[in-house]
């Protein structure tokens, strides 16, 4: 199969369906916001990074479940593999899902391209530019179409390729219609508006400021060359970090009167620290993950990153998931009883001692056989380590099912 599918040809029956946020957006800051440029804020780009990394890293195994309940890793299905090693042949597994997230929180929606083989098998699986697909909804069918534009440059002819429905992994964040994710980005242009105005002030700031900074009093007129020179002479000298605190030469009875308003009588620190929580509540990453601690102590950070994993996390990992099922899976596998799952447990362990203390309780309780715990701590299982015991008989769960006890046996 080819990598793209037919040619698109316009069809006027069809309506725009999904909109996605790829063009430049005025804020009442004057800034204008896009995806690209949101991201260069470092607030911006912290949080995604925190985002990206954090689910992007976590295990996501394709299961199978039989009749009886029981589940186990389908590592023979070729699907096992995509998700992870590589997805295809030029991308690893976290690649691929850094870039599905950091879709999802800069423009709502992330595409992939299903590549199948003629049995229907998934052989491949093609992370797409978000910001090049749109889709219609044909008006004959009510069929969704996605339309990728795949020209390399602005210079180049657009050319355009049609896929089906199922032909795409869609990924779509909160969402008005049910369908189409909304973007982060631009329903919140006007708080990344003012953040990026902060950013540019404070450059231009440290770039153009001068110290001491104020307003020279000269007697009389200056011809316009003195004052070029006089300008020219102010700018190259006494301007800009490398010439800060540089004692200031004045010629021809001229006088300066400093100004002494600083950024911090100006409220410009608090205005940042600010913007930096507005934009962190965006993307609900908590403010130490993005090495803001003047709040934190360990038990608050403990907390916080629990309800990271909870709040945050989470919701996103269901909505991956969910959509993965919808459009990796056939109607039959997820019937036969296939499933994608993340595993959290590494998030969710705690410190050494937290783990040791659960290990202890779930052994004792029959939750957990030796070989799960050497599993979590990435150890090597051991002989008979797959038995269930609980304790004070000490004995496994098939005894007590059989009204029997180790003492008993002994005997």
């Amino acid at each position: 199969m080819s990598f793209f599918s037919k040619v698109w040809q316009s069809d006027e029956s069809s309506d725009d369906f999904l909109r996605i946020f790829n063009n430049v957006a005025e804020t009442s800051s004057g800034v204008r916001i896009t995806a690209d440029s949101a991201l260069r804020n470092s607030v911006v780009f912290a949080c995604n990074r925190v985002l990206s990394e954090s689910i992007s890293s976590l295990p996501l195994v394709l299961f199978k479940e039989d009749e009886k309940g029981k589940r186990a890793k389908a590592k023979d299905h070729p699907l096992y593999k995509l998700l992870n090693s590589n997805p295809n042949k030029e991308s690893t597994t976290m690649q691929w899902r850094e870039t599905m997230i950091t879709n999802l929180n800069l423009r709502g929606n992330h595409f992939t391209q299903i590549i199948r083989n003629g049995a229907g098998q998934i052989q491949s699986l093609w992370g797409l530019d978000t910001s090049r697909m749109t889709a219609k909804r044909l008006k004959s069918s009510g069929e969704i179409v996605f339309i990728y534009n795949y020209g390399l440059d602005s210079q180049e002819s657009t050319k355009e390729v049609a896929f089906k429905f199922d032909e795409i992994l869609n990924v779509a964040g909160l969402s008005l219609d049910g369908i189409t994710g909304i973007s982060p980005i631009a329903y919140n242009r006007e708080s990344l508006g003012v953040s990026v105005a902060l950013e540019a002030h404070a450059g231009s700031f440290f770039k153009n400021s001068a110290s001491p900074s104020g307003i020279f009093a000269i007697e009389g007129e200056l011809s316009d060359e003195a004052f070029k020179r006089m300008k020219k002479d102010f700018d190259e000298s006494w301007t800009g970090m490398k010439n800060s605190n540089k004692p200031m030469v004045l010629e021809g009875g001229a006088k300066f009167h400093p100004i002494t308003m600083t950024n911090v009588d100006s409220q410009f620190l608090e205005a940042r620290k600010f913007q930096k929580q507005d934009i962190s509540a965006i993307f609900r990453v908590p403010l130490h993950m993005i090495n803001d601690l003047e709040k934190a102590n360990y038990n608050s950070i403990e907390q916080l990153s629990l309800g990271f994993v909870i709040y945050s996390l989470t919701p996103s990992l269901i909505r991956i998931e969910q959509c993965m099922q919808r459009d990796l899976l056939t109607e039959q596998e997820r019937a036969d009883g296939y499933y994608i799952k993340h595993n959290l447990s590494a998030l969710l362990r705690g410190d050494t001692k937290a783990r040791a203390e659960m290990y202890d309780k779930f052994m004792k309780n029959g939750i957990f056989t030796i070989n799960d715990a050497l599993k979590l701590e990435d150890m090597n299982e051991v002989d008979e380590g797959n038995k269930r015991y609980i304790q004070m008989s000490y004995t496994t769960v098939d005894n007590i099912n059989e009204g029997k006890n180790l003492k008993q046996e002994v005997k």
